[in-house]
């Protein structure tokens, strides 16, 4: 006949001894990587000054007048939000026709050195292999894209409003 106490116990002891067994314990020696981010390198904000006639100059290829930098400086010290009168003065200098900017066929012509150009022209920086994927990838992909719009986006993005 079998002895269940003495069955249960030896599975016991042997299911405690299983289970106790040391944990083991691994290393993984990884290297440390720096990253960084481009453009995270300008820790100060332009001025008014600065923000206007500096976009004056990237979208139309030269200085603002006197007058027309004063009129502009009038306005934007009249909005509390500046988000939104940046927005109207870039959106008013992209509208003109005398603007320094590549054609459509330019831009679609080759990809990648209209991002490349407008890059160093707007943030005075090559884009990164990422940056230069999405926006060649984005250009190529839809239709809405012009290089009006692209502008827009990269004369009011935060980086731009930095220096």
């Amino acid at each position: 006949m079998l002895d269940f106490k003495k069955i249960f116990y030896a599975i016991g002891l042997t299911i405690t001894l299983v289970s106790c067994a040391k944990e083991k314990v691994y290393v993984y020696e990884l290297a440390d990587v720096a990253i960084a981010q481009p453009g995270i390198a300008k820790p100060n904000v332009k001025t008014n000054t600065q923000y206007i006639s500096i976009a004056y100059t990237d979208v139309f290829g030269s200085t603002v007048s006197q007058s027309e930098l004063s009129d502009l400086e009038q306005a934007y010290l009249s909005f509390a939000d500046k988000t939104v009168i940046e927005d109207l003065i870039i959106r008013n200098f992209l509208n003109e026709s005398s603007t320094n900017l590549p054609s459509e066929s330019d831009m679609l012509a080759d990809v990648s050195a209209f991002v490349t150009t407008a890059y160093n022209r707007v943030y005075n920086r090559q884009p990164s292999e990422y940056e230069l994927w999405y926006h060649v990838n984005e250009i190529n992909e839809s239709s809405v894209v012009t290089p009006e719009l692209f502008y827009y986006a990269l004369l009011t993005s935060n980086e731009y409003r930095q220096y």
